[in-house]
């Protein structure tokens, strides 16, 4: 079984610096991913890819003392995000 993280992202067939796999609509390469401290529901992960991700206690005491961000949120969460872009 495949998950989102074992997805392998492929050149955009008509638009440059851009990505896209079977499981999702192509991306930018350019997109960063993004915090959202004061969301509704919670602090929220947005990942270069829009998938969202709500973060847990620890991830916001990390966040709160400087430890982490989003960029290294999301290497500890998708790792093979950017292994498998182009």
């Amino acid at each position: 079984m495949k998950t989102y993280s074992d997805v392998s992202y492929e050149q955009h067939p008509h638009r440059d610096g851009w990505v896209s796999s079977s499981y999702s609509v192509g991306f930018p390469t350019s997109n960063r991913p993004s915090l959202k401290m004061k969301h509704i529901d919670g602090p929220l992960l947005t990942f270069r890819d829009g998938q969202m991700h709500w973060l847990t206690l620890w991830e916001r005491f990390m966040v709160a003392l400087g430890r982490d961000d989003a960029e290294s949120l999301e290497r500890k969460r998708r790792p093979n995000l950017m292994k498998n872009l182009p």
